[in-house]
């Protein structure tokens, strides 16, 4: 293991070069120094959660939380909106609400009176003017509690702006808003109902919204391996019904009022005689078979859950853990059910969020795509996402396949297309010829398939479409503009090899690949110690890997220590746990937009550090080091790690962060190693190849010889008739 851990620290050192670390660094911080001097920009824009008197709680909901794409809105155009959507758990008892917008909208349209017009539910509920002067103003709306409702919620922005009462191009870069997301933000203030559930209210019951699961306890048994395997299948069952946010989870070494329980969900985990002191009826009965899975309110809260998943065997319990985690496994409309070995389910994932398979051919209606009408716009959008797994890789020369089912109207020049672009970058275009207007079946394009990627990939459809017009002023009517792209088209992918080259922590952020589940290659996960921290790192990493494409780690080998299995592996634990770094071994982080920082690998200091290499024992296996200094930072590294905001900047074959998303540095591997057969397609190719070459010469000698025939018979012809 001193061996592994040197190789890692080597593959690591020459990623990095480290000062030493400032003295100032090893004091115990002043309020003063509270604040991340690394950061490069401001605090991170989080969800927060705060307990008022009378039993009320008020969450803060940034924007810039609630959506993907990062930075501010830009609101371009004469015409211009954006939705946001959030979720309220059924739990939460919405008594006050309000919206607080930080905008400002181009000089040029002062006068004109530019307006912002918001929606909730399809409901409006205020306008805005537009703020023209040269900083940006704050506005506040206060909302009905009646408008918001349980399950998501969206709130949908206008902007209506001009620069002139004449002629308007409609797409002037004078017409622009811009809202600040980071300082605008959904405010609701609620109570918690006592819960009243049944196992079929999982689905609602779990949710990440207002109100949600914000922080989950887990008693899973002593710290052993059983414990570690549990437990993270617990979160993971939780963490893939949130969908996009995790909870702070913590793990119970017993049930018992006090801080570790109060104002947490909870679950417990094991045989009916390790849960009897808080068993419902009828568990002391459970046949040993059987499992038995339950759901009632905390004896220590009765705003939040207890979930019970136990049985008398192993096997038993994980298949408690197996319905609670599955999505699709029909729970009775009850408090609590048993569960026969029969009645397991064998497979968790659901198909829908499973990688697209190669060589198939898909209609897009099954990959999630409604169907797009335009109608009286001159622009439009529609997008088709699927994901393909991790290690895929075409043939440079295979395309991609699609048969688009749309109509068009009539009236339109010869300037209106349909521009098709994969991951960001256009690859084709269609027009829009026919004056008369025209529906079209099956009209085939071919994309090249290099243009995928592994992971999440997106075709978007940009529709423009214009009328003719005559004059600076000319009187226009819109309403012919329409499009419709149908939801019958398909979508066909060429046959592809598996190949992919590790460490890579893109493919890691991406698709989780090769902790996501669904490789056939084993799996092990490894905690270097049963320390509570250590334990729940574990479970938040594994909730985490698991969220990305919905999986469960049920055929992973987990364990407690620093052994490497004959498995692509997960170590999690301290620097000291982990037997030392080479002595005096310092490298320094490279400078990144101007910003740079020192690292002493003696000492990793407030940082975390995720490191991928090569197993030293197993060749063609990945190990990947998940490390901090103390455990009370490697909890801290690993819960902040898991944030969209840090997972999403993950590449490279190492990384450190701090609490502050703008503080993670990533670094290339300098050694990589290939699993799968990168060769595969080269070798269709070169046989290809080699038949049309031996075809090629077949040809050209059969020319030859019917050449040399026809020149001997002229020879015999010239002769005799001489």
């Amino acid at each position: 293991m001193k061996y592994f851990v040197r190789l890692m620290v080597a593959a690591a050192a020459a990623a990095f070069a480290v000062g030493p670390a400032p003295a100032a660094a090893q004091q115990a911080p002043t309020a003063e120094a509270a604040l991340d001097i690394y950061a490069r920009y401001r605090e991170n824009p989080n969800i927060s959660t705060e307990q008022l008197e009378n039993g009320l709680w008020r969450a803060r909901l940034p924007l810039a939380a609630l959506r993907s794409s990062q930075g501010a809105i830009h609101l371009d155009g004469a015409s211009a909106s954006e939705e946001i959507s959030f979720a309220i758990a059924p739990q939460a008892d919405v008594t006050e609400a309000r919206i607080v917008l930080r905008h400002v909208s181009g000089r040029a349209q002062e006068g004109l009176k530019p307006q912002l017009r918001l929606g909730m539910n399809g409901f409006f509920i205020g306008q805005l003017d537009g703020v023209t002067e040269r900083a940006a103003a704050i506005n506040e709306i206060v909302l009905d509690p009646s408008a918001l409702v349980s399950g998501y919620n969206t709130l949908r922005i206008d902007a209506v702006q001009r620069y002139t009462l004449d002629c308007q191009d409609a797409d002037a870069a004078e017409l622009w808003t811009e809202i600040d997301t980071a300082r605008s933000y959904i405010e609701v203030t609620y109570a918690r109902r006592p819960l009243a559930a049944t196992l079929a209210d999982l689905g609602a019951v779990l949710s990440a919204g207002i109100g949600g699961v914000d922080k989950l306890g887990i008693l899973a048994g002593q710290g052993d391996a059983d414990t570690l395997r549990r437990g993270a299948l617990a979160s993971q069952a939780v963490g893939n019904r949130l969908g996009y946010r995790l909870p702070e989870i913590t793990q119970l070494t017993e049930m018992a009022p006090g801080e570790a329980t109060e104002g947490r969900d909870l679950i417990a985990i094991g045989t009916p005689e390790e849960l009897a002191a808080f068993a419902p009826d009828g568990l002391a009965r459970l046949e040993d078979r059987d499992a038995w899975l339950s759901i009632g309110p905390s004896p220590f809260d009765p705003t939040h859950f207890l979930i019970l998943a136990a049985g008398r065997t192993p096997e038993a319990i994980d298949g408690a853990l197996r319905a609670l985690a599955s999505e699709g496994f029909p729970l009775a409309a009850a408090s609590s059910a048993v569960i026969a070995q029969s009645e397991v389910p064998a497979t968790i994932v659901s198909a829908k969020r499973q990688p697209l398979r190669t060589d198939a051919k898909y209609v897009f209606r099954d990959l999630g795509f409604g169907g797009v009408s335009v109608l009286g716009r001159e622009q439009g959008r529609a997008q088709l996402s699927f994901t393909l797994p991790a290690d895929v890789r075409f043939r440079d020369d295979d395309d991609l396949v699609m048969m688009l089912d749309f109509a068009y109207g009539a009236g339109l020049d010869g300037r209106s297309v349909v521009n098709i672009l994969v991951n960001g970058s256009f690859e084709r275009a269609v027009r829009m010829t026919n004056p008369d207007g025209e529906v079209v079946p099956g009209y085939q394009i071919d994309l090249p398939a290099r243009s995928l990627r592994p992971g999440w990939n997106t075709v978007d459809f940009q529709i423009e479409m214009s009328a003719p017009e005559q004059g600076a002023c000319a009187a226009r009517n819109s309403r012919n503009l329409a499009f419709t792209l149908k939801d019958t088209s398909t979508l066909t992918l060429p046959a592809a090899g598996r190949f992919a080259e590790l460490p890579s922590l893109s493919l890691l952020q991406e698709a989780g690949y090769p902790f996501s589940g669904l490789e056939s290659a084993p799996m092990a996960i490894r905690a270097v110690d049963a320390s509570p921290e250590t334990i729940e790192s574990v479970w938040t990493l594994a909730a985490r890997l698991g969220q990305i494409n919905g999986t469960v780690f049920t055929e992973a080998d987990f364990g407690i220590g620093p052994e490497l299995a004959d498995a692509n592996t997960i170590l999690v634990g301290t620097r000291p746990q982990l037997g030392g770094f080479l002595p005096l071994q310092k490298f320094s982080l490279p400078e990144t937009g101007g910003f740079s920082r020192e690292l002493n690998l003696v000492d990793l200091g407030d940082n975390g550090l995720i490191i991928e290499g090569e197993s030293p024992e197993y060749a063609g296996r990945l190990v990947m080091l998940v490390t901090a200094e103390t455990e009370e930072q490697l909890i801290g590294s690993i819960r902040a790690l898991v944030k969209p905001s840090h997972w999403s900047q993950l590449s490279g074959g190492a990384a450190v962060w701090r609490e502050n998303a703008a503080t993670i540095v990533s670094k290339a591997a300098d050694a990589t190693f290939t699993v799968g057969d990168k060769a595969l397609g080269a070798r269709k190719t070169a046989r290809a190849t080699s038949w049309g070459w031996i075809v090629s010469i077949a040809a050209i000698l059969f020319a030859m010889a019917a050449g040399l025939a026809l020149i001997a018979r002229y020879m015999r012809t010239r002769i005799n008739g001489k």
